[in-house]
């Protein structure tokens, strides 16, 4: 893992939108602040079983991989409009959806990012990219998460 990793983006594999914010979220983290893995990926399982966390993600997670590895304790998953803002600060703090995320009561964006995730597998959206062999070694899927954590200390 390189110094500049930060958060890791936890996404539904199975929908072709979820896949296409993946892409868009790879092409504009220059820094390279984020990795990524599938909610229905074994790391994903064993990272739940790490944390002793029951309540599964249905469409987007985030956590911040120091938070993870120095105190598992500290270390909680941002769900739903949370993750939108947490992506949308490192990525382009700027931007207009994030300074309405800073002002918008949580409960309201909750609603709103629950509504688009309803219809996320209905969306059209266009085919997924393929990545480059060190955009590649950004996606955790087929990691051990025990040895992800014992080699990222």
């Amino acid at each position: 893992m390189t110094g500049t990793m930060k958060y890791i983006l936890f996404y539904d594999g199975d929908c072709r939108f979820c896949n296409r914010w993946v892409q868009w979220v790879v092409d504009r983290d220059e820094e390279r602040v984020f990795m990524f893995a599938a909610l229905e990926s074994v790391f994903y399982k064993d990272l739940q079983a790490y944390l002793n966390i029951e309540k599964g993600a249905n469409s987007i997670a985030i956590i911040d991989i120091n938070d993870l590895l120095q105190n598992k304790r500290l270390a909680k998953l941002k769900y739903r409009s949370e993750a939108v803002a947490c992506l949308f600060a490192n990525l382009q703090p700027n931007a207009f959806v994030h300074k309405l995320l800073k002002v918008t009561p949580r409960f309201i964006s909750d609603f709103i990012y629950s509504c688009v995730a309803g219809v996320r597998k209905f969306l059209r959206v266009a085919k997924c990219r393929l990545y480059t062999n060190e955009e590649k070694k950004l996606f955790l899927n087929d990691r051990d998460f025990i040895d992800f954590i014992s080699l990222s200390l």
